[in-house]
C-alpha cells in the first residue's frame, strides 16, 4: 500500500512540474516590460505599482498582443473608471489617491480592459476600455439607416400596388354580380 502511496506522489510531482514553468515564464516576462509609445494603449491591468506611503506610481498593463507595457502615472493624471455595479469615478490622482488606487485594484481584480492615454512617458487618462472606431461605428449606422428607410419605401410601393389589384378585383366581382350598367357607375 506505502509503495502505491508514493509511487502515485511521485507521479503527480512529475505532472506538476510542468505547470509550475510557465508561472515562472510570466513572473520574468513581467520584469522585461517595455515603456508605452505615446497615445493610447489599451489592456487589462496585470501589476499595481505603490511607494512605501501606499501611493500609486504605476501599473503593468497587458495587452491583447500578451505584450507587457509599463505605466507611470503622476499626480496630474485622471482616471475615469467604473466598478463593477456602474458607478462612475472621474479624479485626479493628486486630489484622491486612495480612491484611485481602489478603483484600478478594482479594475485589475476584475481584468477590466481599460485604455491609457499616455504624453511623454507619463500617463494623462485613465478610461474603460474605449470600444472602437468612431468612424467606422457612424458609417455602419448611416448605412444601416439608408437600408431600413429604402426597405420602408420599397414596403409601401409593393402594399399600394396590391391595394390597387385588390381594388380592381372587388370592382369586377361587383360589375359581374350588379351587371353591366354598375360598370359604368364604378368607372365614372
Amino acid at each position: 500500500m506505502r509503495k502505491i502511496i508514493v509511487t502515485l506522489l511521485i507521479v503527480l510531482t512529475g505532472f506538476s512540474i510542468p505547470l509550475a514553468i510557465p508561472g515562472i515564464a510570466m513572473a520574468q516576462s513581467a520584469a522585461s516590460s517595455s515603456a508605452p509609445p505615446d497615445g493610447n494603449t489599451s489592456g487589462v491591468i496585470t501589476v499595481i505599482q505603490v511607494d512605501q506611503n501606499t501611493k500609486l506610481v504605476g501599473f503593468i498593463l497587458s495587452t491583447k498582443d500578451g505584450e507587457l507595457v509599463e505605466v507611470s502615472v503622476d499626480d496630474s493624471t485622471t482616471f475615469g473608471l467604473e466598478n463593477a455595479s456602474g458607478d462612475r469615478l472621474v479624479s485626479v490622482l493628486g486630489e484622491d489617491p486612495a480612491e484611485s488606487l481602489l478603483r484600478i485594484t478594482d479594475q485589475r481584480e476584475r481584468f477590466a480592459p481599460v485604455t491609457v492615454t499616455v504624453k511623454d512617458g507619463i500617463t494623462t487618462a485613465v478610461v474603460d476600455r474605449e470600444q472602437g472606431d468612431l468612424e467606422r461605428n457612424l458609417g455602419f449606422l448611416f448605412a444601416i439607416y439608408l437600408v431600413t428607410w429604402a426597405g420602408f419605401f420599397a414596403y409601401i410601393f409593393i402594399v399600394s400596388r396590391k391595394q390597387n389589384d385588390l381594388s380592381r378585383e372587388i370592382n369586377a366581382l361587383k360589375g359581374q354580380i350588379l351587371g353591366p350598367e354598375h360598370e359604368a357607375g364604378l368607372a365614372g
